[in-house]
Formats: C-alpha cells, structure tokens, sequence
C-alpha cells in the first residue's frame, strides 16, 4: 500500500456516514427500474459485403502512370534541357565539358598552397 492510499484511508475513517431518508432505497431502485429501455438488445443485421470495383482505382492509376514516367525520364536525363539551371545546377548542361563539378583539383590545390 502506497502512503497516498494510507492517507486516503485516514481521511476517509474520519468522515462519517450520512443518514439516509427513509425510503430512499427503494424510490432508487423504483426509478432504475422505470427507466430501463423495453430490450436490453438491439439485433443489427450484417451489412452486405460487396466486391470492390476496379472503378475505386481510376483515380490512382494515372498518378501511379505519371510517377513512373517522371522517374523513367528524370533517370534518363533526356528532357534536363528544358528544365531550369536552378534545379539541374547546370551539372546536366556542363557534364559533356570538362570542367572539374565535384571540386577535388580544387581541394588539390588548396591542399598544396598551404603545405608549401
């Protein structure tokens, strides 16, 4: 038992029990049993299950279609040209040059400038 249930007990010996009107019992027990509903049980039937229909897919199969397009066509690289050099960062336009995109001569370089 944890102190929090020890000091309810106390609290709780030291309250003392209320009289109660006489009849009380049984008016209670007269009005729980006027308001009990007719049937203690509502029957429900069971709902009919249905097939599902391929129509509940027609919005998803354009979506799916215009996914895997995209993904074919990004991974191809065949339509970079008409995207702007904002979102290729002009990799896609300068990867047929030679210029050094991923920085390494650069820090080559650094690297011997500052060890000679």
């Amino acid at each position: 038992m944890t102190g929090e249930e020890r000091e309810l007990r106390t609290v709780l010996s030291h309250a003392s029990m209320p009289d109660l009107p006489e009849g009380a019992m049984a008016r209670l027990l007269a009005r729980i049993e006027a308001e009990r509903p007719v049937a203690d049980v509502i029957a429900f039937r069971p709902r009919a299950v249905r097939r599902p229909s391929l129509f509940r897919y027609a919005a998803a199969l354009p979506l799916a279609a215009s996914l895997a397009l995209g993904i074919y066509l990004g991974a191809m690289g065949t339509l970079d040209f008409a995207l702007p050099s904002a979102l290729t960062g002009d990799v896609a336009v300068n990867i047929d040059q030679e210029d050094d995109v991923t920085g390494v001569s650069e820090a080559e370089q650094f690297a011997e400038d500052t060890l000679s």
